[in-house]
């Protein structure tokens, strides 16, 4: 879709001051199984969204705004501003029948009420065109150094399927915060199957190494027989661009203008 009918859809439906999804004219979606890859811990949601997006030869097909994402726009590459939101992509092969559906987004949603209205929103629009199953995927806190692949699901035939996929049975009272638990919550209120892979990490950075082991368990778990060889160029680029980073923040110290910037907005040490 051109950035052209993008700009017509924003400026003739303005405000957008509710959760909307917007499809392509003339965009057929049947029995899709959707997966759902969102930024948040590790960044292991958007790393395996982003991967599948390219390797399944998918084009975009719509989007999601609202309202509860951050007050701020995202230049592209060629200078051109948008909204944050969710993008939804489609593979153009089919899966056992189905349409194959990524879903990603710009940012994690920090709003309780805001989550719960896109995921909602989300869920009535997949329902009516027959979802078949929903797998969201993201990352886990770990207090170790593994790097497993931890999953729940909405019924018990799934969770086995899970399990010999390679993944764990999350512990009891294991909690998800954001839209990879809601999601997954909601489907089971509604009756939609889905399941939720987690890969363990320590780290709020971009995780590499607990990306694969979700991407792994998927690949084998939806049948994708997909040849992942290649995701260790993604590991070498993330890495790559995490040390970039890293020295442009240790050169910004540096300086002595910088730092007292930085340091102004330093939360206070202490509430009186």
């Amino acid at each position: 879709m051109s950035e052209k009918q993008w700009v017509k859809i924003y400026v003739k439906d303005m405000p957008l001051m509710e959760t909307r999804v917007w499809i392509k004219r003339n965009t057929r979606i049947e029995n899709p199984i959707v997966i759902i890859g969102l930024p948040g811990l590790g960044r292991i949601g958007g790393i395996i969204s982003r991967y599948l997006i390219r390797k399944l030869n998918t084009r975009l097909i719509g989007i999601v705004t609202s309202p509860y994402f951050s007050n701020q726009v995202i230049v592209s590459k060629n200078g051109v501003a948008r909204i944050t939101g969710v993008k939804i992509y489609k593979s153009e092969s089919k899966f056992n029948g189905s349409d194959l559906l990524i879903v990603t987004a710009d940012e994690h949603l920090e709003n309780i009420w805001g989550e719960y209205d896109v995921a909602m929103k989300m869920l009535k629009f997949l329902v009516k065109r027959g979802v078949r199953l929903i797998v969201t995927a993201g990352g886990h806190v770990s207090a170790s150094e593994s790097k497993r692949a931890i999953g729940f699901a909405s019924s018990r035939q799934l969770l086995k399927k899970l399990e010999e996929a390679g993944c764990k049975k999350a512990e009891i009272g294991t909690p998800v915060v954001g839209l990879s638990g809601i999601i997954l919550g909601l489907s089971s209120i509604m009756g939609v199957d889905a399941v939720c892979i987690l890969g363990e990490t320590t780290s709020i950075r971009p995780d590499a190494e607990g990306s694969r082991e979700v991407l792994n368990v998927l690949n084998r778990f939806l049948n994708l027989k997909l040849d992942i060889g290649d995701f260790q160029r993604e590991e070498e680029r993330i890495n790559e661009i995490i040390s970039r980073y890293e020295r442009k923040v240790r050169q910004l110290m540096q300086d002595e203008r910088a730092r007292r910037i930085a340091e102004s907005f330093r939360l206070p040490d202490y509430v009186s």
